[in-house]
């Protein structure tokens, strides 16, 4: 197809220049440019071959690769489980009595006399003296000095600003707001104070001394013997069958069948069909002065090679070492020991606190209220009501006049004396009655018991534990390591090699025919006018 286009072009390019040649007027009628004209300027016929493409339809063949499904036959392995029973040797742990000589300690009680010294506490009456302190209490007068806040009428100097308004040409009427002075009469309480006498009732507690009986509780020890039962745990030998269970790895080599597929290079042989261009000479009655010859595009075939990859299925084998774990169930003879309650008595002396009722005389001081009266001046506030006359300012508003063409306000400042009122502090002094506690020393003898101790002695029984070497035959199971055959069934895996039928699909080439429209370029003679030389040209 290349080679036809090229060709096409290369006549194009001829019959374009030949034209151009034609146009500018070469050929036998063709004149210098000196010539004179004819009288009869008369167009002159040219003949050229016009090239003209038309579309055929031809048959085309090429090859497809087509799909097709194919069986074979392969060999598989698989595998299968196959039960067999081996005898392997076992070592068992089977006990055995025995017998061993102990020696044991054993704890024998003995009793004695023994002399014991004893304390006890034995009540004894004494008396001390106690000194105390009592607050009695002594009125006495001071000079007190208080403040009180005394009103005080002072005047200050204030300063404000009064917006004046200029004037400018322009009568206009305006308010000012005048400060007159006036005053109100306002009221007012004050408290004035008011001293009196009141008689005052007051509780003072006075000692008084008391005595009362009582009665109190005096452990006294007293010993006695006890016959007390007691539990000692034996210890006794005994033996259990203990079933346990052991796992025992074992490992062998199984042969494996695995299949892999290997990529394979193919070259494989074709043929097809392709369209060569072809050269067709046309007949000499026709024959232009310049033509190019004729192309026809011919189906030709042609043979082609090409390469492609294929996986072809390979059979391998490998070896895999696997490990078996096997479970197997075994029995031992497991020895203890269990502690063994047993009931022993033995006679303990015990000592028990015995509580007798005693009774004693206690002196007690108990404080007694005793009510007495005293005249307290008590200073009250008493509030009065009086008057005054407060002046205040207020603003008249005040109406003038003033010719202004524009108002304008300015601030001036002023000043004025406002009256106020401050209040000042006034110190005075009054006389107050006032208590004070003052505390005198005195003294009282007070009886009180003591416990004096005072040592005893008594026989007292004991028992102690002598202890003594004694043996005795304890019997004892021991495992003893034993040697037996024992069978044993295990699953063993064998591979078995199968023919089996596989489907797979194989890229088959075939040739198929299809009709292709191919252009067909043929020249065409066609006749024109070329004007002459010097002729006018009709627009």
């Amino acid at each position: 197809m290349s080679n036809s286009k090229s060709f096409f072009a290369a006549a194009a390019v001829l019959a374009a220049g030949w034209m151009t040649h034609v146009g500018l007027g070469a050929g036998p009628p063709m004149k210098t440019s000196i010539q004179a004209p004819s009288p009869v300027q008369a167009p002159t016929k040219q003949t050229i071959m016009v090239p003209e493409t038309t579309y055929k339809t031809v048959q085309v063949a090429r090859t497809v690769m087509k799909p097709v499904q194919r069986e074979k036959t392969i060999q598989v392995s698989r595998i299968v489980p196959e039960q067999q029973t081996l005898t392997r040797p076992v070592t068992i742990q089977v006990p055995e009595q025995r017998t061993r000589t102990e020696t044991f300690l054993v704890s024998i009680p003995v009793q004695r006399q023994v002399e014991q010294p004893y304390t006890i506490l034995v009540p004894e009456q004494r008396t001390r003296t106690e000194t105390f302190l009592v607050n009695v209490p002594i009125p006495r007068e001071i000079e007190q000095t208080y403040t009180i806040m005394v009103p005080q009428q002072q005047t200050r100097t204030e300063t404000f600003l009064v917006n004046v308004p200029v004037q400018r040409e322009v009568q206009q009427n305006f308010t000012v707001m005048v400060p007159q002075t006036q005053t109100r009469t306002e009221t007012f309480v004050v408290n004035v104070p008011v001293t009196r006498n009141v008689e005052q009732s007051y509780t003072v507690m006075v000692p008084q001394q008391q005595t009362r009986t009582e009665t109190f509780l005096v452990n006294v020890p007293v010993t006695r013997n006890v016959e007390q039962s007691y539990t000692v745990t034996v210890p006794q030998q005994q033996t259990r069958t203990e079933t346990y269970t052991v796992t025992v790895p074992r490992t062998r080599e199984v042969p494996r069948t695995f299949t892999v597929m290997v990529p394979e290079q193919v070259t494989r042989t074709g043929k097809r069909t392709v369209m060569k261009p072809e050269q067709v000479s046309t007949s000499a009655e026709k024959q232009a002065p310049v033509q190019a010859p004729a192309i026809v595009m011919k189906p030709v075939e042609e043979e082609y090679t090409w390469t492609e990859t294929i996986q072809r299925p390979e059979t391998r084998t490998t070896t895999e070492r696997i490990t078996e774990y096997v479970t197997e169930q075994r029995t031992r003879e497991v020895p203890f020991t269990v502690m063994v309650p047993q009931t022993q008595t033995r006679t303990v002396p015990i000592t028990e606190l015995r509580q007798e009722q005693r009774t004693r005389e206690v002196p007690f001081t108990v404080m007694v209220p005793q009510t007495q009266t005293r005249t307290v001046p008590i200073t009250e506030l008493r509030q009065e009501q009086r008057s005054r006359e407060v002046p205040f300012t207020v603003m008249v508003p005040q109406t003038q006049t003033r010719t202004v063409p524009i108002t304008e306000m300015r601030q001036e400042q002023r000043t004025r004396e406002v009256p106020f009122t401050v209040m000042v502090p006034q110190q005075q002094t009054r006389r107050v009655t006032i208590t004070e506690m003052r505390q005198e020393q005195r003294s009282r003898e007070i009886p009180y018991t003591v416990m004096v101790p005072q040592t005893q002695t008594r026989q007292v029984t004991i028992t102690e534990l002598k202890q003594e070497q004694r043996t005795r035959e304890v019997p004892y199971t021991v495992m003893v390591a034993k040697q037996i055959e024992q069978q044993f069934t295990q699953i063993v895996n064998k591979p078995v090699i199968e023919q089996k039928v596989i489907t797979y699909t194989e890229m088959v080439p075939e040739q198929i025919v299809e009709e292709q429209k191919v252009p067909v370029t043929t020249y065409v003679a066609r006749e024109i006018d070329i004007p002459v030389p010097g002729a006018p040209i009709a627009r």
